[in-house]
């Protein structure tokens, strides 16, 4: 058992914003293996989409999904403490297991990928940082476009949510006296009055777009929320049990994905903060307990090693609390096989290519020779185009000829324009005759 355990290797999403993945439901794997399995896993990040991530391989055994690794936990009866739940905790800990993976995933979905100004300032440097550039773009497109599906329902996917409020902090000195002048106030309020019919009501603005979006989301916030602040109470995990369980580790994962980014348009993380202290306390609680936090840029300074032994030096000198260690290497063949499959799904008809990205690698004689391959077929259609063309069997179309636009001949002016032709070309031979 003990081997197999040192041989589990966690293939996630990768780093950010402080967090192992920027995925959810990677970050609540890692929490389970740091919980469970410490020091008994590698940690490794990717962006292959073959496999539905986080993935895990456990010697003979690769699970995709964190309930399928949970079960998988369970099955092989690793310590994940679910056995010794009476079955009432057993029940609750389905029941909010099913409450937060069909709530908390809107929520991130608007805060992260809806939003435009997060996703354009947060949310896709962050991708930036850690995809290979072909990855840039399909990836993070992709996941936008689902998460703008998802949400469609809602009302909001085309709304850019901000509380927009006025900041008076870089008004000039005396700005707040101008227009409080004796008369011009009563004068002002008479003629807005004119052009403002009605007062408005609640009602009249949640039916403005932008109001009824926010409304909605903080709506949605709270069916969110409160149940869970009311489950947690008191005490430290949702289950009353003393240390974390199952359903923390998969509550932590969504959680520490809204309050820990720095968002531009952060109403989620100022929601958390404001109104539900206990789960912000929750979640730096089991960030603290299992070493969570990562430092994004130590992580990539792995991807530089070029083996095992410079992967365990470099991150016991950055004093790294996770197991990371390098993705394997990008062949030829399989970045143009991501490449490939990126361009395929882009047309409707075709869909999804049936070739997955990790075939690429049962294919080593085309890792070896694919480069030598491409540069023969290009070398060899240019040579046939060459010889075609030379030998008249392919005729190069030379087009009609050449107009110069904005000027016209003489002649081009009726009779007179010809006359004038006329003079101007006995001119000069007149000249020279005398």
């Amino acid at each position: 058992m003990e081997a197999e355990e040192r041989t589990m290797q966690l293939y996630i999403l990768g780093p950010a914003f402080g967090l192992p993945s920027i995925d959810a439901e990677c970050n609540a794997a890692v929490t389970l293996l740091q919980l469970h399995v410490r020091d008994k896993y590698e940690l490794i990040p990717t962006h292959e989409q073959a496999d539905r991530l986080p993935f895990l391989v456990d010697g003979q055994a690769q699970i995709s999904g964190y309930n399928n690794i949970v079960r998988h936990f369970t099955n092989k009866r690793i310590s994940t403490k679910s056995s010794q739940l009476s079955s009432e905790r057993r029940a609750d800990s389905l029941a909010l297991t099913s409450f937060i993976e069909s709530q908390a995933q809107t929520l991130l979905d608007i805060s992260l990928y809806v939003a435009f100004e997060n996703y354009r300032l947060a949310t896709r440097p962050a991708f930036s940082k850690l995809l290979p550039w072909h990855a840039n773009y399909s990836l993070p497109p992709k996941r936008r476009a689902a998460a703008r599906t998802r949400t469609e329902h809602l009302g909001v996917s085309s709304i850019d949510v901000d509380n927009v409020h006025e900041d008076m902090s870089h008004r000039p000195p005396g700005f707040e006296g101008v227009g409080k002048e004796p008369g011009f106030e009563a004068e002002t309020k008479k003629r807005a009055s004119l052009l403002l019919p009605k007062k408005e009501t609640v009602m009249s603005l949640l039916q403005q777009p932008q109001h009824s979006a926010v409304f909605k989301l903080h709506a949605i916030a709270e069916n969110f929320f409160e149940p869970l602040v009311e489950i947690l109470g008191d005490k430290d995990y949702l289950l009353g049990s003393e240390g974390p369980m199952v359903v923390d580790c998969l509550l932590y994962g969504y959680l520490s994905m809204m309050l820990f980014p720095q968002l531009p348009q952060d109403w989620l993380a100022s929601t958390m903060r404001r109104k539900y202290r206990s789960l912000v306390r929750f979640t730096e609680r089991i960030r603290d307990l299992l070493a969570l936090e990562t430092n994004v840029d130590h992580v990539l300074a792995l991807y530089k090693c070029k083996s095992r032994q410079e992967v365990i030096a470099e991150r016991q000198s950055r004093k790294m609390p996770l197991p990371w260690t390098r993705p394997s290497p990008s062949s030829f063949s399989k970045t143009f096989a991501e490449i490939r499959s990126a361009i395929w799904e882009q047309v409707p008809i075709l869909g999804t290519p049936t070739l997955q990205l990790h075939n690429a690698k049962q294919f080593p004689f085309l890792d070896r020779n694919l480069s030598s391959i491409s540069i023969t077929f290009v070398a060899s259609v240019a040579a046939a185009g060459y010889i075609a063309i030379r030998t008249g069997t392919l005729v190069w179309p030379h087009g009609a000829e050449v107009q110069i636009f904005g000027r016209k001949r003489l002649s081009d002016f009726g009779h007179i324009g010809e006359a004038l032709a006329g003079i101007n070309l006995l001119g000069p031979q007149g000249g020279r005759g005398g």
